[in-house]
């Protein structure tokens, strides 16, 4: 029984194929006008509600309820024109259907390629066809995907996290992202999901359900070396991995790390120009202590701030080795002395412009301390030069 009185309710059983039934009928007109409510039953897990269009000119009839992926829902829905022949290339039917969301052949393909477009309730690729009549549904994504089961690889501590980004500190000796080659993961320990991109799922609140552009699981943003420790940022909707990214590639996130170098460093701060692979290259440099020691550097050590300017492989340790000839301490492919604590380097500031927030708005800015390692090393070798050195003939502090 179809309503034919606009003030009457016509009552469906929940489910996809009712949605499909009232879609039909609304475009043939087969429903009351100029108003028309259907009414789903409040037990259905994809509950939904449609509203037919009161001009059959303009058959295209929207409604929302869950899509075929979990955290996807269904946000618009059209009758394929008659004038499509049956049997047409899907990339053309989407095309024809919604000229507006897609202009052209490439956007289509995409769109299909992604399983965003349904065809009768069904997902669909490029290779699929349709005709007049059929129900073409679009589908996104409205709430985060990413539900990790089991125990995390290992902690993650979060400095920073709101509904959209947020920073979390890495561990050294932990892989930002587990390497595509099966022999390397096995080496670098991420075969068995030991890298931040698997342990931040753990860590990280999903964005509230509803948030457009919510991403299936937490992006990181950029990488640190394996044996670098500090903050790294990721983001959680799509609007803010592109921000971020946008401020990465323009060079807008202000960073600094801190590292133990062995040796001596001429001067309180400097720049260094120095091109890596033959490209362009700066960091900048503060003195921040000095110290001696018994078997590092040569006598010395000295705790630097680091501000890089660009972002190459490795830039950090190859600056401080090539250029201003004081290795970090723990670096051994670039000479530096072995402390027995790994790598003397972590990432502790972030700067940025947050990518939700209005221009002009103060900056996202996030500071930790330096490992604790650092000061330790740095008192002990001290207190090891103070207790065990002695003077020469010439009145001069000498190693034992």
């Amino acid at each position: 029984h179809l309503p034919k009185a606009p003030s009457e309710e016509l009552l469906l059983p929940p489910t996809k194929f009712s949605a499909m039934l009232v879609l039909f009928a609304a475009a043939r007109g087969l429903l009351a006008t100029p108003t028309r409510h259907v009414v789903f039953a409040a037990t259905s897990p994809r509950r939904a509600s449609a509203l037919a269009s009161s001009e059959l000119a303009a058959p295209a009839v929207r409604a929302l309820y869950n899509g075929t992926r979990l955290g996807h829902a269904v946000t618009f829905e059209v009758v394929v024109p008659p004038s499509v022949a049956p049997g047409t290339p899907l990339p053309e039917v989407v095309m024809a259907t919604d000229p507006g969301r897609f202009p052209t052949a490439s956007r289509a393909r995409k769109a299909l390629r992604r399983g965003c477009v349904l065809i009768n309730g069904a997902e669909v690729r490029c290779i699929s066809t349709a005709g007049g009549g059929d129900l073409l549904a679009l589908q996104a994504r409205v709430s985060p995907g990413f539900s990790p089961r089991g125990k995390p690889p290992f902690p993650v501590e979060v400095a920073y996290e709101d509904e959209s980004i947020a920073v979390v500190l890495k561990p050294a000796g932990v892989c930002t992202h587990p390497p595509a080659d099966g022999e390397n993961r096995r080496r670098a320990g991420a075969s068995h999901g030991n890298s931040m991109r698997s342990a931040i799922h753990y860590a990280l609140q999903p964005p509230p359900a509803g948030t457009p552009g919510a991403l299936y699981r937490p992006h990181i943003c950029h990488r640190l070396d394996r044996p670098t420790s500090g903050l790294l940022l990721c983001a959680k909707t799509r609007h803010a991995l592109l921000g971020v990214s946008s401020a990465f590639r323009d060079r807008e996130v202000h960073k600094q790390y801190r590292a133990v170098v062995c040796g001596i460093v001429e001067g309180d701060e400097g720049e260094v120009d120095s091109p890596i692979m033959r490209r362009e290259s700066r960091t900048r440099w503060r003195v921040l202590r000095r110290g001696r020691s018994l078997q590092l550097g040569g006598g010395h050590l000295t705790e630097l701030a680091l501000f890089p300017l660009t972002g190459r492989t490795h830039q950090l340790r190859r600056h401080c080795a090539e250029v201003l000839g004081a290795p970090i301490v723990g670096d051994s492919k670039y000479g530096g002395g072995d402390a027995g604590s790994g790598l003397y380097l972590s990432a502790v500031e972030l700067r940025l412009a947050h990518p939700d927030r209005p221009p002009g708005a103060p900056p996202l800015h996030v500071a930790v301390e330096a490992p604790a390692k650092f000061g330790r090393l740095l008192a002990h070798e001290q207190q090891r030069w103070e207790r065990l050195a002695e003077p020469d003939g010439d009145g001069v502090v000498a190693e034992c």
